[in-house]
């Protein structure tokens, strides 16, 4: 039968080692999500607990056993799904499901930073504000927590199957590329465009005060720019495997929006409403223009450069209704420029200028 455009360009046929080893189903990387939701919350439940309740002086609290307890959970149905595969006769050296054999690593380097966390604090004593994000026992856990969220998505990215699916059959993608997200933007939580006071008057007024307007400045680029970098680099990658479902964008911008402004007890809820709005038209774009892996270039980056500009210019307009701006236009309307500017980069990354027919990279 022949193939469609978007198979052929995905180039997907698992190799001899992939078609030796068993395949995770649906249902089976939905409860992988399942159990990464659960750790995930009690990842931000203990942020939460340690941005708003003051320095927590134990390590055992209600927030560790909560993101523990989560990962306990993604650890034992991890090994469950070696163990039942070793029941159906394969070996131990393949009873691993195609995608999961980082996950099952990522466990173990999870548990290593567990332990670590807990000599440490007793050690050390609890960190806090910035401290805790770049602790490096929690810079392990972030690792093993990263291989273990991306299980469903490197499990799906490899199985046969067209790029073109409904959001029921992309539900467990969506969720692994949620989840990730979210982790990555809770440890750069400090950059965090979602809960920000930086570039409304009140930190205009601090900034005056404290003659410390560049420092603020600067920063509230930086949170808009890294805010949108990790927006955006989960959908491109999705991209080159699939054509994304419409709320997909939408899911992903909401989740984040939430999850940071979380950590700041929802005092800049109200900055949840453009990242809505502006995934809704993010994935209002991708449909028009079929985005997909076999999409051309070109459509990609035109893609790449409007969501950020539509995104961006709706937060600053929700500043501005909610709050105000305590910074001039340049400021905030070049912060938007930027923005496309780095979604056009990730673009050319993503997809990268082909070589001309007969042209050869120069070597080294």
């Amino acid at each position: 039968m022949a193939r469609t455009a978007d198979e052929l360009a995905i180039g997907r046929a698992p190799g001899a080692a992939a078609a030796r080893r068993p395949r995770s189903r649906w249902g089976d990387d939905l409860v992988t999500v399942a159990a990464g939701t659960w750790l995930i919350i009690g990842l931000f439940v203990d942020g939460w607990a340690h941005n708003n309740l003051g320095q927590l002086e134990t390590f055992f609290t209600p927030w560790h056993a909560l993101l523990y307890s989560g990962f306990a959970a993604c650890a034992g149905w991890l090994a469950w799904q070696v163990i039942r595969h070793q029941e159906r006769g394969y070996p131990l050296a393949r009873a691993v499901p195609v995608g999961y054999g980082l996950g099952v690593i990522g466990a173990a380097v999870f548990a290593l930073g567990g332990v670590s966390d807990g000599v440490w604090h007793t050690l050390l004593g609890i960190e806090v504000s910035i401290d805790a994000l770049l602790s490096p026992p929690h810079l392990v856990m972030f690792t093993g927590a990263t291989l273990v969220l991306t299980t469903p998505l490197r499990a799906a990215w490899s199985a046969p199957g067209p790029a073109a699916v409904g959001l029921r059959r992309f539900l467990p993608v969506l969720l692994a590329l949620v989840l990730t997200t979210l982790l990555v933007a809770f440890f750069f939580q400090y950059w965090g465009a979602f809960s920000t006071v930086m570039w409304t008057p009140e930190g205009a007024r601090w900034a005056a005060v404290d003659d410390v307007a560049f420092f603020v400045q600067s920063t509230g680029v930086a949170e808009v720019l890294v805010t949108n970098l990790i927006l955006l680099f989960p959908l491109l990658l999705a991209t080159r495997r699939w054509r994304l479902p419409f709320g997909t964008a939408t899911v992903l911008f909401t989740a984040v929006a939430v999850g940071i402004s979380a950590m700041a007890a929802f005092e800049g809820a109200w900055l949840i409403v453009p990242a809505a709005l502006g995934g809704a038209v993010a994935d209002l774009l991708a449909a028009r223009l079929r985005l997909g892996p076999s999409s051309p270039a070109a459509t990609l980056r035109w893609w790449a450069v409007l969501v950020p500009v539509v995104l961006w210019s709706l937060f600053f307009a929700t500043l501005a209704v909610t709050s105000g701006i305590g910074w001039p236009a340049t400021l905030w309307g070049g912060t938007v420029m930027f923005a496309a500017l780095t979604g056009l980069t990730l673009s050319l990354l993503a997809v990268p200028p082909v070589v001309g027919a007969g042209e050869r990279p120069a070597a080294g």
